[in-house]
């Protein structure tokens, strides 16, 4: 060969496995004499995963370039290494370890480059939970995952586990731990001689006590208050799937209520299906069924009294409902004004139903016993909120032109005070919230517009007390402590003046939706795992690889609305 073709790849066979086909579209063709390869790796070598790009240059007897030919590439193992089209040859796929000859064939001629893929070196391991609490006799699964040395995921290599302490905990192959004894034990994982560590503490098991829980999930964070508090002890260790109901598959659930016996969930689609469902409690059978077609929405339901009210909307298609709980029959539907806005579910006392509503925002009461319409107070118009109501006032949260905290009158809607917001920065039409009654005469909420938390100070008619940073979502209440969205995290302050106590993050994700507060547990979601908190030590006792909007029933469901259309209940007690 002339030196004008030293830089040509040697001439080799190569078996045809797998092949694709090329042409160069520039300049005049000829008899190929000569095929060359350029973009070869360094040392003729990559790993699995990666891909490398080829190109392939044809030249005539006389060392001439010729263009406009067709060019086939072919691997000699794609068990190995594949070949797919490229833009100017072929791009070449790493699948698994050894050698391999990737060929570029044309007119009869070809070149052949040698090559080895070679695996890729860990460089380290990642464990999920680092920590966690467990009780004796409990469970909790470990993983354990490789990566390289850009922080990729490593799939398909061989994980192995210790435990520092038998006598505290062990750990099978797939990095289940057993918890054993008090204490605490360190839980290792290795790969290919690269380690990572999880610290367990192990925590005297707790006494499940409900007897304090008379009060049933029955609208928007459990109660008229909206701390979302359960005032029960659990014990994660009896914790187990009660079942799994595709309620509408493919459509999301909203928030869901319970009541008789019975758990009520309504979709939460754009134009699309817009049902309720009745399911039974005990085994997640579906009862009854109530479509409202395809209008533009149905926003989550409540419970009282042998009834189920919920509100739907769209212009002419918004109305109060109200159902029979046992047979779904009809009991009242009721024209209220609204555009396009979602609310969240409204809440009975006695016998009135308050819920958000409005053309341009406000809120309603109306008679649960015949559905007519008791008084309506205009607001800011935003969506995606429910009034608060205790003793005989109502508090609604809103922003926009007159941000503020609006008190009316529960039995005539009449304005009893407001307090103005002037930090207030509008982030969109939904406020995303429901306001929280505190323990002192005061009301919680997270603004997210500007990351603010906030407390009102209901008896001196003012803020009291506000802490800036990056708050969203729901405000969840139990003791004396807020459990808020904070910096993509989860974060523990004090009631009386917002003080952080202790913060977490969920091992993978971000968290969101609302959360469930019991005496020791915590329940919060990602978009695909809820978990359970343990408040007292500060970290995970608990996860369900399922996320979605959270719900305690007083006879101990953990109910999981997703966004998949399934509804999964944990039997906690």
């Amino acid at each position: 060969m002339s030196p004008r073709c030293s830089a040509l790849v040697s001439l080799s066979v190569a078996v045809a496995v797998g092949a694709v086909a090329c042409t160069d579209s520039n300049g005049p063709g000829g008899d190929v004499a000569f095929v060359g390869i350029s973009g070869l790796p360094a040392s003729n070598q990559f790993h699995v995963g990666e891909w490398i790009f080829l190109s392939a240059t044809t030249y005539d007897r006389d060392h001439h370039l010729i263009t406009n030919v067709p060019i086939t590439w072919v691997s000699s193992d794609t068990s190995v290494a594949n070949v797919a089209p490229w833009a100017n040859g072929v791009q070449v796929l790493g699948r698994s370890p050894g050698p391999v000859t990737i060929t570029a064939i044309s007119q009869g001629q070809s070149a052949g480059a040698n090559l080895t893929v070679l695996i890729v070196p860990v460089a380290g391991v990642r464990v999920t939970p680092d920590a966690a609490a467990s009780y004796a006799g409990m469970r909790t699964q470990l993983t354990g995952t490789p990566y390289d040395s850009l922080g990729r995921d490593l799939a398909g290599r061989r994980v192995t586990w210790a435990t520092s302490d038998a006598a505290k905990a062990t750990v099978d192959t797939t990095g289940l731990v057993t918890a054993v004894g008090g204490g605490s034990a360190t839980i290792t994982a290795t790969c290919e001689g690269k380690s990572a560590s999880a610290n367990l503490s192990i925590l005297a098991r707790p006494t499940a006590d409900w007897s304090a829980v008379t009060g049933e999930w029955s609208t928007y964070q459990g109660n008229a208050d909206h701390t979302g508090y359960v005032p029960a002890t659990l014990d994660p260790v009896i914790f187990t799937r009660a079942w799994e109901t595709a309620v509408v598959p493919s459509v999301a659930l909203n928030p869901v209520t319970v009541g008789a016996g019975k758990v009520y969930v309504s979709t939460n689609a754009y134009f699309g299906v817009q049902q309720l469902h009745a399911l039974d409690a005990v085994t997640g059978g579906k009862l009854w069924m109530k479509s409202f077609g395809s209008i533009h929405s149905v926003d989550p339901p409540a419970y009282a009294d042998g009834s189920v009210y919920l509100a739907t909307g769209g212009h002419d298609d918004s109305y109060i409902w109200a159902f029979d709980a046992v047979a779904g029959t009809e009991r009242f539907h009721t024209a209220y004004d609204n555009q396009w806005s979602r609310w969240y579910a409204p809440v009975i006392i006695g016998q009135t139903l308050y819920m958000a509503g409005g053309y341009y925002g406000g809120m309603y009461a109306f008679s649960t016993v015949d559905g007519t319409e008791r008084w309506f107070l205009g607001l800011n118009q935003y969506d995606e909120f429910t009034p608060a109501v205790q003793d005989t006032l109502v508090y609604a949260y809103t922003g926009s032109y007159n941000p503020q905290l609006t008190v009316a009158n529960a039995t005539t809607g009449a304005l009893a005070y407001s307090i103005p917001d002037s930090a207030f920065s509008w982030n969109g039409w939904s406020m995303g919230l429901a306001p929280v009654l505190g323990s002192s005469n005061n009301l919680l909420a997270a603004q997210s517009g500007s990351g603010r938390l906030l407390s009102f100070d209901l008896t001196n008619r003012r803020i009291g007390w506000t802490i800036p940073g990056t708050f969203a979502g729901q405000v969840t209440l139990a003791n004396g402590v807020i459990f808020v969205r904070n910096n993509q995290g989860l974060q523990a302050r004090q009631e009386t003046d917002g003080a952080l106590l202790w913060s977490w993050r969920p091992p993978q994700g971000l968290l969101q939706g609302t959360m469930i507060a019991t005496r020791n547990l915590l329940f919060v979601s990602t978009s695909t795992t809820t978990y359970a908190v343990d408040v007292g030590a500060h970290l995970q006792a608990w996860s369900y690889p399922a996320g979605g909007e959270l719900a305690l029933s007083k006879d101990g469901l953990l109910l999981i609305a997703q966004s998949n259309g399934s509804l999964t209940a944990i039997d906690v007690r």
